[in-house]
Parts: structure tokens; sequence; C-alpha cells
């Protein structure tokens, strides 16, 4: 009778564990947000601080467009002559205003606006690549509080079995069926679970802070139990060279270095141009004790004598825009090499699942199966049937390690790319 109410017992447990593979159903649209990755990325992309901060930098990058290509501010000057009236050949006290406008010339306030705009187009990528940076964080801590519910479900079934075990191991142990080393070794599993019970439930906690911090909520607002983990793309698109082909095309720190590249070329042009003349134009007019003088007009020429500075600007020039085009390079090379180790990281787990899923999960499921038959027969025992059990769990848990890990390498190789498979 004990026996057959032990194997019961440990059949519920064993099926509720099974059970647990499957999704987890949606949560109602009335709940808190967080059931599903893509709720959690829309958010982030309205409430997240970070992102609003690089978009305003953005605006003030574009705004310094139209700045960069104005003509500097006039100058106005006042002069006062003949105060004390000595100069006779004077008309008493003369006051003269000078109006002057200096004008560069040979392109130069086009080459300022160039550099502005590529400036501004930085700014621009910037924003994307912080927005790419913040959904592959979401993504990740996403995969690891979905692991964290799931991992709790699961012990929480098998604490249940194995203290209906502890149960049936101390009844038996009362009527001499069973040692007390067997009843000690049960309890301290109980206990065992419990304790990574507890470790789970401050993940959870964890988790949540950490969503929350990226939505820019409180650290303890409500979210709701992740439903399940986002979807896999198709093989047909995780080729390395299509995927490295996309990144270079789409990736926003590369966008970010070929303005970067922009601007230094403009800048170069800029110091080569400097080596040529700026005009200065402007009015006058002077007015005397009775009221009026005349007018006339001017002209000045700024003459770039210091040709030693002007050629060191230039080679100064010319050196960062070599910097930033080899910078580009080693950019796009890193990228290479980062999205071919991401996706090689990527398919090992997929292989570790497949052989997890197909072998090691069905074979775990099979011993459960034979230790409870032979618990049922009389020629089995307790511990052997939760021993079984605990390395079905073992598997359970090792199979959702790899999704997230997957998930994880998942998140980088998007965000290398710049945008979702």
């Amino acid at each position: 009778m004990i026996r057959s109410s032990l194997v019961r017992s440990i059949l519920v447990g064993f099926v509720s564990a099974v059970a647990l593979t499957k999704p987890i159903a949606a949560a109602p649209k009335a709940s808190p947000p967080g059931a599903t990755a893509t709720e959690l990325i829309a958010l982030v992309r309205q409430l997240s601080p970070e992102l609003a901060a690089a978009a305003l930098s953005a605006e003030a990058a574009a705004a310094r467009i139209i700045s960069a290509g104005a003509l500097p501010d006039p100058t106005l000057r006042i002069e006062a002559d003949n105060l004390d009236n000595r100069n006779i050949s004077m008309n008493g006290q003369t006051t003269t205003f000078r109006l002057m406008q200096e004008f560069p010339l040979w392109g130069k306030l086009d080459l300022k606006r160039d550099m502005a705009s590529f400036e501004a187009t930085a700014a621009r990528h910037r924003v994307r690549g912080a927005e790419f940076e913040l959904v592959a964080r979401v993504k990740s801590v996403f995969a690891a509080r979905y692991a964290t519910f799931r991992a709790y479900l699961l012990t929480q079934r098998t604490l249940e079995t194995v203290s209906t075990a502890a149960a049936t191991t101390r009844d038996r142990y009362a009527q001499g069926g069973a040692t007390q080393e067997d009843v000690l070794r049960v309890e301290v599993e109980g206990e065992e679970l419990r304790i990574e019970l507890e470790r789970l439930r401050g993940q959870q906690t964890k988790t949540a802070a950490q969503l929350n911090a990226l939505l820019n909520r409180r650290p303890d607002a409500p979210l709701a139990v992740p439903a399940a983990l986002r979807p896999l793309p198709a093989e047909s698109k995780m080729g390395v060279a299509a995927l490295v082909d996309r990144a270079i095309r789409l990736n926003p720190m590369v966008a970010e270095g070929q303005a970067k590249s922009g601007s230094a070329t403009a800048a170069q042009s800029l110091a080569e141009r400097n080596r040529y003349p700026d005009v200065s134009l402007g009015v006058m007019t002077t007015r005397d004790r009775d009221g009026y003088a005349g007018t006339g007009v001017m002209g000045e020429l700024r003459i770039p004598l210091q040709w030693g500075a002007k050629q060191a600007d230039i080679a100064a020039a010319a050196a960062e825009r070599a910097a930033s085009d080899q910078r580009l390079n080693t950019l796009k090379a890193a990228l290479g090499g980062e999205i071919a180790g991401l996706l090689a990281e990527y398919r090992a787990t997929a292989r570790t699942l497949e052989i997890m899923q197909q072998h090691h999960l069905p074979k775990s499921e099979l011993v459960v199966q034979s230790a409870l038959a032979a618990l049922a027969s009389g020629q089995g025992d307790s511990l052997k049937v939760l021993d079984a059990i605990r390395r079905l769990q073992n598997v359970q848990l090792e199979i959702l390690k790899n999704q997230v890990q997957q998930q994880a390498s998942l998140a980088e190789i998007e965000k290398a790319i710049g945008g979702d498979l």
C-alpha cells in the first residue's frame, strides 16, 4: 500500500515536471507588461531615458548644421575724434561708424556645413546603436528571467515529489522497511531544493529590477510572468557571409564610422583651403557737429602668412582622416569576426540542444519509468526513484540553460547586423 501510494505521488510529480516543457500560457491583456520580449522591446523604445538622451543629442547636432554654414557676425566699430576741438581742420567733434562683414571664400562655409551634416548623421546612427544595444539587453535579460521562472516551477514540482517520498520513507522507517540513512538522505534532498527555490526567487526579483531599470520604471514595478522565449530564425537566414554583408550595410557603428570618415575628409579639405585668404567688406559713415560728413566703403584681406601653421593643420587633418578610415576598416574586420564567432556559438548550442532533447531527455524519462516500475513491483526503492527524477530534472534544466544561451547569442547577432532576423 505504501509502495503504490509512493508510485502515484512520484508519477504525478514526474508528469508535472515533463509538462513544464510546454510554453506557459500567455497572460491576459490587462496584466502587467513583460509576458513577451516583443512587448518589452516596444516599451523600452518608448520609455528609455538613455534613448531619449541620445535622440536629444542628435537633435542638437542637426541644429548645428545651420549655424555651421552661417556667415560670422558682422563687426561694428565706433570711433570718436577731435574730442577737445583742437584740430581746426575738422568740423568739431567727429564720430565714425564702421560696419564690417567677413566673407569666407573658396567654399569654406560649405565645407563647415558638410562637417556639421556628417556629425549630425553620426549622431543619428549613435541613436540607432544605443537602441540596438538596449534591445539586445532586453532580449538577454528577458531570456534569463524566463529561465528563472521555468527553473522555479521545475524545482517546485521536484520538491513536491521529494516531500511525498520523504513522508513515505519515514512511514517505512517506522515499520522497519527503511533505514534512518534513507530518511535523512531524502530530507536533505528536500532542504537543498528549498534553498534552490529561494535562490531562484531572488533571481526573479533581480531580473525584474533589471528590466524595470531599462524601462525607466520603479525596481519593484510589477511585471508579467514570461510566456515563452522568442522564436528562432530559419537556418536559411544564418549564413555567415549574408550576416556579415548585412552588418556592414546596416550596423549603426559602421554607419557612424563612415559619417566620421566623411567629416574628417571635409575637415582636411577645409584645412587645405584655409591657405587661401578671406575678405571683409564694410561701409562707414561720419558725423560732425553739423550732423553729416560723408560715407565710404572699405575692404580687408586676411593674408595667411603663417604657412608653417597652415601646413601643420593640413598634416593633422590628413592624419585624422587616415586614422578615421583605418578605424572604420578595423571595425568592419572585427564585426566579421564577432559575427562568425557568435554564429559558431549559436550553432554549437543548437546541436547540443538537439542531442539533449532527442537523446538525453527521452532516455532520462525511460530511466524514471523503469525505476517507478521496479518500485511498484517491490524490487526497487524510493532513493533510486528520486535519483532518477533528479537526473531528469538536471537534463531539463540543462536544456533550459542552453536555450537561454542560444537566445543571448541570437540577440548579439541581431545587434551586430542592425535588426531582427
